[in-house]
């Protein structure tokens, strides 16, 4: 995961950039750290038990999750994970302001290291996690649109009709159901398949 950082102290008067994250010249001379995001590896599957260790100690964080479906036998099952399986972000100021926070997260239960460069805690731009959490706003998840647009032409790779290709028409139902036009007997017929059937023919 490459991340990147525009110099601030170039972006707005009174920032200066310092290793691991940035400060701000407030009036009168007093420097007051400027809280980031950081990007934060931990083991897979602890990512939820981590941000419980955090909130508990007062270290803001983030952890998107994505809705997925899965297949269990003939089952379809929706259910939510990790947008980034083995990592969150942080929300605190620079480490040399803070290191308290930071040895925090360092030796949270479940955390690997926190991305960097050089040893060097890397900020994750503010725009990335705003376009994050605009996406998971209104239902306190991601849910992801289709892969497929109207009269995309489609294979289907399961199921009866395995092997035929047809168009895209629309979605049915929240539960993964599309529709497809077929070509059968010389006319284009509307059928009914699973999502997770088809791919771009």
């Amino acid at each position: 995961m490459a991340l990147t950082r525009p110099d601030p102290a170039t972006e707005e008067p009174g920032l200066h950039a310092l290793p691991g994250g940035v400060t701000r010249e407030e009036p009168g001379g007093r420097v007051q750290a400027v809280p980031a995001w950081y990007a934060v590896e931990v083991k897979r599957y602890c990512e939820s038990r981590v941000v419980r260790h955090l909130a508990l100690r007062a270290v803001p964080s983030f952890l998107p999750f994505i809705e997925v479906t899965r297949r269990n036998g003939a089952k379809r099952v929706l259910r939510l994970e990790p947008l980034f399986p083995g990592y969150l972000f942080v929300h605190v100021p620079p480490v040399s302001c803070e290191p308290r926070l930071w040895h925090v997260v360092r030796w949270s239960p479940g955390v690997r290291t926190i991305l960097g460069c050089g040893g060097i805690p890397v900020p994750v731009p503010d725009e990335v996690i705003g376009a994050i959490q605009e996406r998971v706003r209104e239902l306190g998840f991601i849910r992801p649109g289709l892969r497929f647009s109207s009269g995309a032409r489609v294979r289907i790779h399961r199921g009866p009709f395995e092997g035929l290709e047809a168009i895209f028409d629309r979605p049915m139902s929240r539960a993964g159901r599309v529709r497809v036009l077929l070509e059968l007997l010389g006319q284009e017929r509307p059928v009914e398949v699973d999502a997770l059937d088809l791919e771009l023919a």
